[in-house]
């Protein structure tokens, strides 16, 4: 093969190496990846030496992966493809008259990957630096490989003329297995999105991802205004013990809210404020939970005029911190509310004594902080993640439904 003859045999086995090289360190960080995203425990990367130099942490970012496939695997496919262009004159001696003939200027092409691949990785070289805070040594090393990839093979001049190569002969081979071509573009971008949205290389980034949409919310979009939410006839019923100002109380709630809307359980909800001044199983107020016993109230007699979630949603989302700032807050939410009797409410005895006893009840099971759960019966305490509540009220659907 002519072409292939521009190879000297120096630089044809120095790419060899390189790529022997770059399929090492592949090979190593996609098991990095895979203890750092799959493994219950682990002992850290031996890159993994401080806050700046953390090949782990770096695993560990959405930044890891392109269109939901590990960088590490992006490598191993680029330097396959590379190995397999150096011995493409051999593959083509082996089958002839086969799709391989297409690759008549393998050098070119090496050049031209080789500096795509350099290019994308000064991307995530800045994205390391200066957006994760956090150094990848075994990633810095394969662009450097990339980089000496590129100059090795690339002919006179600046990549010009490999470049100009490389699509004329990319698009001269599409033309010529146009069907192949089709099928084979559809088949790749269908992958990548199934793999973008599954997120099925990393259950954790996925669940952060999940995440995401409630602890970023800025308002429930899910939420309700009555009393109700869920199904009364539901055969799971989720008790939730929280407080107005914790944030992953409000955070459970969006999640409750969202997973309501199928009808598959009924929410109940009880105030457990974490605010001494009504409530007596704590020791302390907790910073920023100097409202709660009041918001417990405004939620509790909302409830008398059938806008319970209504009013529990506006505390949550907004945390005003006045009685002037919630009425106004209330106001212009347009409930429907009558604020006259809603301040009779708030500071009436029954409401205080409505929720001494929801404090009472909470106490009962030994309480020290919020979250609380008790799904059909079974207590979990703290939150969890929205797969992972989704799953435990399936299966206490399941029980139920046995």
């Amino acid at each position: 093969m002519d072409n292939k003859l521009k190879f000297s045999k120096v630089r044809w086995a120095i790419i060899l190496i390189l790529v022997l090289v770059g399929i090492g360190l592949c090979v190593e960080l996609s098991y990095i990846f895979y203890k750092t995203n799959f493994a219950a425990v682990y002992v850290p990367s031996f890159c993994t030496v401080s806050d700046l130099i953390d090949c782990d942490g770096v695993s560990r970012t959405t930044y890891s992966l392109t269109f939901g496939v590990p960088n590490a695997l992006w490598g191993l496919f680029l330097y396959s493809i590379i190995l397999m262009l150096l011995f493409v004159d051999r593959i083509q001696a082996k089958f002839n008259n086969t799709i391989f003939d297409v690759f008549e200027n393998p050098r070119s092409y090496i050049a031209t990957l080789g500096l795509i691949s350099f290019a994308l990785s000064m991307v995530l070289a800045f994205i390391s630096i200066f957006k994760i805070n956090k150094i990848c040594v075994l990633c810095f090393c394969t662009y450097f490989v990339d980089l000496f990839i590129a100059l090795v093979a690339k002919q006179k001049g600046f990549f010009v003329e490999d470049i100009k190569t490389t699509i004329i002969d990319f698009v001269k081979g599409a033309k010529k297995y146009f069907a192949l071509f089709l099928i084979v573009l559809i088949a790749f971008i269908s992958a990548l999105v199934y793999f973008d949205k599954t997120y099925i290389f990393s259950p954790k980034l996925k669940q952060d991802r999940v995440m995401k949409e409630f602890f970023e919310a800025k308002h429930n979009k899910y939420a309700i205004k009555g009393n109700i939410l869920g199904n009364e006839d539901a055969k799971v019923v989720v008790e939730v013990y929280s407080d107005f100002n914790c944030p992953f109380c409000r955070v459970l709630n969006i999640m409750l809210h969202k997973i309501a809307k199928d009808g598959k359980i009924l929410v109940k909800d009880t105030n457990f404020p974490l605010d001494t001044s009504c409530n007596s199983k704590v020791s302390s107020t907790l910073g920023g939970h100097e409202t709660s016993c009041l918001y417990s109230k405004y939620a509790l007699a909302a409830k008398k005029q059938g806008k319970h979630w209504g009013v529990s949603n506006i505390l949550f989302d907004y945390h005003p911190k006045t009685v002037e700032e919630i009425n106004e807050r209330i106001k212009k939410a347009h409930l429907d509310i009558d604020m006259d009797k809603l301040m009779s409410d708030v500071n009436s005895p029954a409401v205080a004594q409505e929720l001494a006893e929801e404090i009472e009840k909470a106490g009962q099971l030994n309480l020290n902080g919020t979250p609380a759960l008790v799904i059909n019966g079974v207590f979990y305490m703290g939150g969890m993640p929205y797969d992972e509540l989704v799953e435990r009220i399936n299966l206490a659907q399941k029980r139920a439904e046995n």
